[in-house]
């Protein structure tokens, strides 16, 4: 299988094996052989065999997105909720960044960043109590509206 003929398909399953490609280092001209992170993503078809920093290079897995009507000016509006991605930028200037990482967007353009395993833990167990909480005033409100009279 030669570079030129390798298909990437923008939606590959987590389960399948990694990908491996190359390009040519922008500042050296050295050809570098990459391997996307298990259950990348991400179309790097605009990087393969071309001029790139090696900076400009990471893989992600982004999960199912999920909308919900935000109201920010008196209507209603779709917005990104709590998607979560699995991100690694190999040749990143921050170190903790080499290895996969957790970036969760909690509203559009509104991001926690830079989670390993214990933050990204104590984001769910955090988000867990507050559901908890909304379950709480779920059952305050089917209450409320059982014993609220109309005049």
């Amino acid at each position: 299988m030669t570079l030129a003929h390798y298909s990437f398909d923008p939606q590959p399953s987590p389960d399948e094996a990694p990908r491996s490609w190359s390009f040519v280092d922008r500042v050296t001209g050295e050809t570098v052989v990459y391997t996307c992170m298990v259950g990348c993503t991400l179309d790097h078809s605009h990087e393969v065999g071309r001029r790139v920093f090696r900076e400009d290079i990471w893989c992600w897995f982004w999960d199912e997105p999920l909308t919900l009507p935000v109201d920010e000016s008196g209507v209603p509006e779709e917005f990104s909720v709590l998607s979560t991605v699995i991100k690694v930028e190999p040749w990143s200037p921050q170190v903790a960044h080499r290895l996969p990482f957790a970036v969760i967007e909690l509203v559009d353009d509104h991001f926690i960043d830079g989670l390993d395993p214990d933050g990204l833990e104590t984001v769910i167990s955090t988000l867990a109590g507050r559901l908890e909480q909304m379950r709480a005033t779920h059952r305050r409100l089917v209450k409320a509206r059982e014993g609220y009279g109309q005049p």
